[in-house]
Formats: C-alpha cells, structure tokens, sequence
C-alpha cells in the first residue's frame, strides 16, 4: 500500500512540473485578447526613439526593424526580416491597434505576431523566429493588413 501512495506523490509531482513549465511557456505568447499593458512600452528616452527612427535601409539584413501603423494602415505593409528580428511596431494613429496573426478571427497563422492592444502613440516590441510569409492584421479593423516574411 505504501508503494502505491509513493507512486501516486511522484505522478502529481510530475504532472504538476509539466502544467508549471507549459504555463511558463504560454506566458511568452500571449493572446490577443489579453491585456498586454506589461509588454506595451512608451518610447519615452531618447536611445529608444533613436533606435526606433535610425533603422538600418535593408531590413533584410537588420537585427531591428519598426512597423508604423497609422490611419492609412500599416507601413511597410509588406516587410522580410531575417528569423531573430527584433519588430517594433509603432501606433501612430488616433485608434487602438490590436496586431494579430491571420487568419481572422481565429489568429492562428503565427502567435508570435499575436502582440495584442497598442494604445495611440505607443509602441511594443516582439522577436520572429517562425520562418515563411506570416499575414497580420489589425483586430478591429481587419481590412488593416500586412505580411512579415521571415527567412
């Protein structure tokens, strides 16, 4: 009897390990309708904003790279990046941006691009690993597209 309980510790202990480590990975994608106050950052000192507006002119071959969103949609609305790019994307219009992946609605292209809510005037800043031609859009306005193709 006492082999039998010893047994059962070790599989809750076990499952309990996979359950943290799978949260633990979750974390790092998270969905589009959840508050991404965390990861939504103003590009307030002056290195950031520098960083964001001195992009290097082959985005191919950068490690950093911005997206605009503004009134008229995204820009570039068409960007390759090399896998390990550093996106920021910046919100320069006067409405909410919820950037996530095709298709609509479901969002299941690729979670990296799932990046959730940016404010106005506000910025957020994601990595691509995931290689191939990835369609995003903005959530509530989903005529607001554009494709990142990460080699």
């Amino acid at each position: 009897m006492k082999k039998k309980g010893v047994i059962v510790i070790a599989v809750v202990i076990v499952l309990a390990a996979a359950i943290f480590i799978l949260m633990k990975k979750s974390n790092k994608s998270p969905e589009p309708a959840a508050n991404t106050a965390a990861t939504t950052q103003i590009a307030s000192n002056t290195n950031q904003t520098q960083n964001t507006e001195q992009q290097a002119p082959d985005a191919e071959n950068a490690a950093e790279t911005t997206i605009t969103y503004s009134n008229d949609g995204f820009s570039p609305s068409e960007l390759t990046v090399n896998s390990g790019t550093t996106v920021t994307i910046k919100n320069e219009s006067d409405r909410v941006l919820q950037l996530v992946s095709d298709p609509h609605p479901q969002h299941t292209g690729n979670p990296e691009l799932n990046v959730g809510t940016i404010s106005p005037g506000k910025t957020t800043t994601f990595t691509v690993t995931t290689t191939g031609s990835h369609g995003y859009h903005n959530h509530p306005n989903n005529s607001d597209t554009g494709t990142l193709i990460v080699r």
